[in-house]
């Protein structure tokens, strides 16, 4: 067994004034914003948005995994999970329609990195990309990489609703 040394700055969870600071920038840049306590809280908050019958799509996610959205989105509940119907298609033969699947699902849910720029971009690299490597190795034999990194810096207000937990999840 072995172990990752993980930085402090990666998995420290902010105080009160930086994660208030944090809300007020992301209001400023149109996004909505909701801090939680818990695990628990996280799912009821994300859930409370999304009307029953909406097609959702789960991002691959841990934090997905571990405030049980993802169960709650993809296990038979009130929603009609994206990420089912694509993988109920053949990738070799129905490609196309896996890609318009889920690009096209009412709600789409995921989560972040980090949220500042350049602590995001080392994050993603130094801690992330470490635990998600051990992941992936565990799960599918294979090593992870990073492929794509969104960045968004402004939204249209009502378009993105970031719900912030006061608990370590996810990496």
């Amino acid at each position: 067994m072995s172990t990752t040394a993980i930085p402090d700055r990666f998995t420290t969870l902010p105080d009160e004034h930086t994660l208030e600071a944090t809300v007020t920038a992301l209001e400023e840049h149109g996004f909505s914003v909701e801090v939680v306590d818990d695990l628990a809280a996280a799912r009821e908050a994300v859930l409370a948005r999304i009307p029953h019958g909406s097609s959702v799509m789960t991002n691959t996610s841990a934090t997905l995994t571990e405030t049980g959205i993802a169960d709650a989105i993809n296990d038979g509940g009130p929603y009609d999970s994206a990420r089912n119907k694509m993988f109920a298609l053949d990738f070799a033969t129905q490609a196309q329609q896996m890609k318009a699947i889920g690009g096209q699902p009412d709600y789409a849910l995921g989560s972040v990195h980090a949220i500042t720029l350049e602590a995001a971009r080392e994050r993603i690299y130094q801690h992330s990309l470490v635990l998600e490597d051990a992941r992936a190795i565990a799960a599918y034999g294979q090593h992870s990489q990073v492929g794509k990194v969104l960045e968004i810096h402004q939204e249209l207000p009502g378009r993105i609703h970031v719900v912030l937990v006061r608990q370590p999840v996810g990496f």
